[in-house]
């Protein structure tokens, strides 16, 4: 794109019914223009929004009807089935449980059988299977009392069946607690709503132990992550829920912050240890820390901390009580940590453009989709800044699909044209100044939008984190937010699980059921995520 003159107004302008002579068209009042559009636009948000919470009617938003304008078919094109509709056997792969052969009625003498013409009924059979174990007991002669012991397996009076379907109707078909208990007591089965409770929330140790290995797995084998966030409420409070994953796996974690400081804590995963030494400290005085703060803390030995509860009490024995100076030095800790383990080397970060996913030292990939939104939601209100907007626009995907090509095959020919492509976009003087403004946003961080020029590996967009995130979105207006500790490790344990599953190919109803009964027939997921690896490129 090449520098464009500013031009003299040449049309009409209408705003709130009122409509702007071209003579009367500053460069001010076009700017005020500009700002009452967009405040007209958020007004018509925030009170849809408050529609919404007050579960009023809302305006209905009605999109075009594509019959309006059908396609136009090639008429040199023979006319075809549409795809999918050609006939298939629907039912050969389906297990057959019960064979019944019917005969007709009335056959005559000398009728011979020429073979069958199957007709597959699918159903399915719930109902409770209830069973009494009758424990013998015998008196022994010396006056004691010897009783039967119960079967290996049976430790509970609900049956391994009826426990993967409380969690399978739970994780995954996000009924609420109340609805499943009512649909229990429907099927005849006597539950309390504790006894349910207790199933949704304790015994699960092992699945969080699973959970936990899922992000040191993908340190180790992955050469990029995803993250995003979502709100989430806890205790009646405020909270958030952290996404990190890949193709190969989701890791969902809930916590009470959306800090920096909380995101360095999940990378830490499953062991939070906090780390003084030369990394750290460099981290520190790139955070700006004060120089007081960093001469305290050089005067201090290198060491290793694990837990919060220690590094908060030895925070305080350094004599560090104020919130932010602890707040820095918990972040260069946690720094140090993973800066001299490593685990981060050369293994992207892609997210949106949120402050607390920037990590010092940490290569940083910025979604395009999302860099795209700041010339979106312009709202030019003249011809020529609409045009200037779609020129723009036009100018931003084409960079995109080059880069796209160009991971497929990287070469300095194309990454310096690429360079010179978005550097042009991003100075150009379009004659909008607010295009102008979202331009220079998108230059500012010109490194982590072309971070793929260096790092071939990264995702041009966080389409994958949207997606996974979604779902918990989803949960959070079903269910509402969790009300104790456990509730909330049980939620982010089988989300976490059940998305692994997915990516994976794992049905999560056979590895509940796998794992409830113990069979081992299903390898642990972090198994399964090395040999996936191995088979196929991530991402």
């Amino acid at each position: 794109m090449s520098d464009e003159p500013t031009a003299e107004p040449t049309e009409r302008v209408r705003i709130k019914g009122i409509e702007i002579p071209v003579t009367d068209q500053s460069p001010l009042v076009l700017a005020l223009v500009a700002i009452i559009a967009k405040q007209d636009q958020e007004i018509q948000e925030l009170r849809d929004e408050i529609q919404r919470l007050k579960k009023t009617t809302r305006r209905p938003k009605i999109k075009p009807s594509r019959l309006l304008k059908p396609p136009k078919a090639d008429p040199g094109e023979p006319k075809g089935k549409r795809p999918g509709s050609a006939k298939r056997s629907k039912t050969k792969d389906i297990r057959i449980d019960l064979e019944q052969i019917l005969i007709p009625e009335g056959l005559p003498d000398g009728a011979k059988l020429e073979g069958y013409r199957d007709f597959v009924v699918q159903d399915i059979v719930l109902e409770t299977r209830n069973t009494r174990y009758r424990r013998a007991v015998y008196r022994l002669p010396d006056g004691s009392l010897a009783v039967a012991s119960r079967p290996a397996d049976v430790d509970s009076h609900f049956g391994p069946a009826l426990r993967e379907f409380i969690l399978l109707q739970t994780h995954q078909n996000h009924v609420t607690q109340g609805r499943l208990l009512e649909q229990l007591g429907e099927l005849g089965v006597e539950i309390s709503a504790g006894q349910l409770s207790n199933i949704l929330l304790r015994g699960h140790g092992d699945f969080h132990a699973e959970k936990d290995k899922l992000l040191p797995t993908a340190r180790q084998i992955s050469d990029h992550l995803h993250c995003d966030d979502t709100s989430a409420r806890h205790q009646g409070k405020a909270a958030v829920c952290t996404h990190i994953g890949n193709d190969l796996f989701a890791s969902f974690s809930t916590t009470d912050s959306k800090s920096r400081l909380n995101f360095l804590r999940l990378l830490c995963q499953p062991e939070e240890q906090y780390r003084l030494c030369e990394e750290a400290r460099e981290c520190l005085k790139f955070s700006g820390a004060s120089g007081k703060l960093q001469a305290k803390i050089d005067l201090q030995e290198d060491g290793l901390w694990t837990g919060r509860d220690a590094w908060d009490a030895q925070l305080t024995a350094w004599g560090i009580d104020n919130a932010t100076h602890r707040r820095q030095v918990s972040e260069a800790g946690l720094f140090g940590k993973l800066l001299t383990e490593r685990w981060y080397d050369d293994l992207g970060l892609v997210s949106d453009d949120a402050p607390q996913f920037k990590l010092f030292g940490f290569v940083h990939g910025l979604c395009w989709v999302h860099g795209e939104r700041k010339i979106d939601r312009l709202i030019p209100l003249v011809k020529r800044h609409r045009d200037a907007k779609e020129r723009a626009q036009d100018t931003f995907w084409e960079i995109y699909k080059r880069l796209v090509a160009y991971r497929q095959s990287p070469s300095e020919t194309e990454k310096l044209a690429i360079e010179s492509q978005f550097n042009e976009l991003c100075k150009n003087k379009t004659g909008y100044p607010d295009l102008n403004e979202a331009l220079q946003l998108l230059h500012a961080k010109e490194s982590e939008f072309l971070a793929v020029l260096e790092y071939p590996q990264l995702p041009l967009h966080n389409n994958l984190s949207e997606n996974d995130i979604r779902e918990y979105a989803r949960l959070r207006k079903i269910s509402g937010g969790t009300r104790s500790d456990t509730g909330r490790r049980c939620r982010d344990t089988f989300m976490s699980l059940k998305k692994t599953c997915r990516k994976l190919g794992v049905s999560f109803q056979s590895y509940l059921r796998d794992r409830i009964r113990g069979s081992g027939e299903i390898p642990q997921l972090s198994q399964l995520m090395r040999s996936t690896a191995t088979t196929a490129p991530i991402g």
